[in-house]
């Protein structure tokens, strides 16, 4: 089996993927704009180039039979549809014609956009509400084109977590209570860093019949989802949490005031992730033991 090629290797999910492929034993190429290495180990190299760039992407996919792409703009707007479209379609066409046998990409649930539905799933129609779901889907739909000789799984994470996330809810100020009063009985959409590692892992793993997948990952369907709950979660977890205020906005109002500045969802939307455990998908962590481990490595920092 050739080396694995991860693009955006130093995000969230994409230093969590590294580290859980090569305690697989595992081959990893990091294509990195700065030719840092996140990740460092024997069986991680660095490709030092630009996504946008077609030497660089051969010369990263060199030898490479999977590719994981999780590179991606959020922020900055005027570098979404470069990054997130164009970039895509660089490294897609190339690795089919290197006849890469799996290629997962990372995209977002946020391309699904506006609903009307409490319960979603695979199947809702996509209506995004801002340039950055707008890009996600478009790359969705270049790698929905499959590749000629293997597998694409598209996966749609929620808001990822891992102890760096969880450490900005440890914030006792009281702009981060009054934040909490006025979101607190919204769904937080919270899931752990490495349970959508695990998934992508599985996904890799499974034989699909399917040539092209696409896969929800969240733990919205677990119970103790809003952000009150989440934050009860944690004070019952460490002395040093903050315990969640006694009363917070009802949640109608809340959505209410938000929807005057910008289109928001509804904000008891659950997206559901029961086709990837249909697959026979198992988180190993779910929302409350990703807190916990969060929390027990936040502590040699918040002791």
């Amino acid at each position: 089996m050739g080396a694995v090629l991860v693009t955006g290797g130093s995000g969230l999910v994409g230093r969590s993927l590294v580290r859980s492929l090569v305690a697989g034993g595992q081959r990893v190429r990091i294509l990195s704009r700065n030719g840092s290495n996140p990740v460092p180990h024997p069986l991680v190299s660095v490709q030092r180039g630009n996504l946008l760039r077609a030497a660089d992407v051969k010369a990263a996919l060199q030898d490479c039979s999977t590719v994981f792409h999780c590179a991606g703009e959020k922020l900055d707007t005027t570098n979404m549809l470069a990054t997130n479209v164009t970039g895509t379609e660089l490294l897609f066409d190339l690795a089919r014609r290197q006849r890469v046998r799996f290629f997962c990409h990372f995209s977002s649930v946020g391309v699904i956009g506006k609903v009307a539905v409490r319960l979603v799933d695979e199947t809702t129609p996509c209506a995004p509400m801002n340039h950055y779901e707008e890009t996600k889907l478009a790359a969705e739909k270049i790698v929905s084109a499959g590749l000629d000789s293997g597998v694409v799984a598209i996966l749609r994470p929620t808001n990822v977590f891992d102890e760096s996330t969880v450490a900005a809810l440890l914030d006792r100020s009281c702009r981060a209570r009054m934040r909490l009063r006025f979101k607190g009985n919204e769904l937080s959409h919270l899931v752990y860093v490495e349970d959508v590692t695990a998934a992508a892992l599985f996904c890799l793993q499974t034989n699909s019949n399917a040539p092209v997948a696409t896969y929800i990952i969240s733990s919205d369907e677990e119970p103790g989802g809003t952000h009150l709950e989440v934050q009860a979660c944690l004070a019952a977890m460490s002395d040093t949490v903050p315990a969640p205020p006694a009363l917070s906005m009802p949640v109608w109002m809340a959505h209410w005031v938000r929807s005057l500045r910008r289109p928001v969802n509804r904000p008891d939307v659950i997206y559901s992730a029961r086709r990837l455990t249909e697959a026979g998908f198992e988180p190993p962590f779910g929302r409350a033991r990703g807190l916990q481990k969060s929390l027990a490595l936040l502590a040699p920092v918040n002791p």
